[in-house]
């Protein structure tokens, strides 16, 4: 085992780090390096934030890679723990980012070696001192990888157990879109046919649909899907993801990399040079991952530009030999017009036994209650409630 803890030894490990993803069965997007170097760069300085990723090796072969940070977090007056958590999770809620498919990289047939390795090394108190506890949100939640630490977890004497969160929609790509279309309930078949009817009788055929492919088209249709995106917040008197600079400068980053690697797809389409829809997804290991969005609101009340634009880009998925078109987590309502699956998500959340946990457990149980009250409120006001992570799942396509 050994620990990489400082941005130059990352970029040394980005080869070796590619090959065993796609030796993995956790090759993801936002288990790369491309997602995961930029956001140590934008948020590696904040909060107290120290890299540590670790790492493992057979006969000088990476087989395991468990890319984490360690910082100090405050649950209550007097009571601080040392945590270490996923990269890519933990940001303040205003710059949230919302990486998914997140954990332990194991190379095949060595997931339970790896896990029971690290479990070992976390809680004797490995490279700088004692942990109180570990964090790894967004997990696929039938992970073998997932499934392995926490058992390993549990037979090195800590508590550790995997909490459901929201799950994410998802779409297994037949071959024909016409078999995708005759897959869906009825109701939301006429829905997506009838969308793209309306909006192909307005557009007359004045639609254009643009795709990034150099960095000039990049910035292009990053300034594009910013300004959509924008629209539906502004109006209600929010700021939009893009309004967060952290958030823009990681994504200004992130979406370079991803294009350079041939895993961009960062789609916008025009109505008579106005751009009315931009889709932000990730193409990597045969899926798509949809993760942003953003359309013009001003136009007739009929159209729906944000779903034709995931219509077309489905199409394309399953025209390129796709497996997969992934909405990533959150059910929101055209999320689940459009899938017709969802995969369940976890968080895995390991505690060394103390008082300190202890304590952590009341403090959690007086906050959910308080949440319960909110929540309570909110409904007896008719008010949503809408976070700032809504703003970077639940886009403006869900006004259709």
């Amino acid at each position: 085992m050994s620990i990489v803890d400082d941005p130059v030894g990352l970029a040394r490990l980005r080869e070796a780090w590619l090959g065993l993803l796609a030796r993995s069965d956790a090759n993801e997007p936002m288990l790369s390096p491309q997602w995961l170097e930029p956001w140590w760069q934008v948020f590696g300085p904040l909060d107290g934030r120290r890299l540590c990723v670790v790492t493992f090796h057979e006969r000088d072969q990476l087989v395991g890679l468990v890319p984490l940070c360690r910082r100090r977090v405050s649950l209550a007056p007097g009571l601080r723990l040392r945590r270490l958590e996923a990269l890519g999770t933990g940001e303040d809620e205003d710059d949230e980012i919302c990486s998914d498919y997140l954990g332990v990289i194991a190379a095949s047939g060595r997931q339970r070696a790896v896990a029971d390795a690290f479990a070992g090394a976390l809680t004797g108190g490995f490279a700088g001192g004692v942990c109180d506890e570990l964090v790894l949100p967004a997990l696929a939640a039938d992970s073998p990888t997932a499934l392995e630490l926490t058992r390993a977890l549990q037979r090195h004497g800590w508590t550790a157990q995997l909490e459901p969160s929201p799950p994410s929609p998802y779409i297994a790509l037949p071959a024909r879109f016409e078999d995708y279309l005759a897959a869906l309930p009825q109701q939301r078949r006429y829905m997506v046919r009838r969308s793209l009817k309306d909006f192909d009788k307005w557009a007359a055929g004045r639609d254009v649909l643009h795709e990034a492919r150099d960095a000039a088209s990049l910035d292009q249709g990053m300034r594009v899907l910013g300004a959509l995106h924008g629209q539906r917040w502004q109006a209600a008197g929010r700021r939009g993801a893009f309004g967060s600079s952290r958030f823009a400068s990681f994504h200004a980053e992130a979406s370079r990399r991803m294009l350079a690697h041939g895993a961009l797809e960062l789609l916008w389409l025009s109505v008579g040079d106005e751009p009315v829809a931009a889709l932000y997804n990730l193409v990597w290991n045969g899926k798509v991952y949809f993760y942003q969005a953003g359309r013009k609101m001003d136009l007739p009340g009929k159209l729906r530009p944000g779903m034709v634009l995931h219509a077309r880009a489905i199409a394309r998925a399953i025209a390129a030999g796709r497996r997969e078109y992934d909405f990533l987590a959150g059910t929101a309502r055209y999320k689940m017009d459009l899938a017709l699956a969802t995969r369940p998500l976890c968080t895995l959340r390991g505690a060394r036994p103390g008082w300190r946990e202890d304590v952590r457990k009341l403090v959690e149980r007086g906050r959910s209650e308080a949440k319960q009250l909110r929540e309570r409120w909110r409904a007896r006001r008719g008010t949503n409630g809408a976070s700032s992570a809504d703003e970077r799942r639940a886009g403006p396509t869900d006004v259709t």
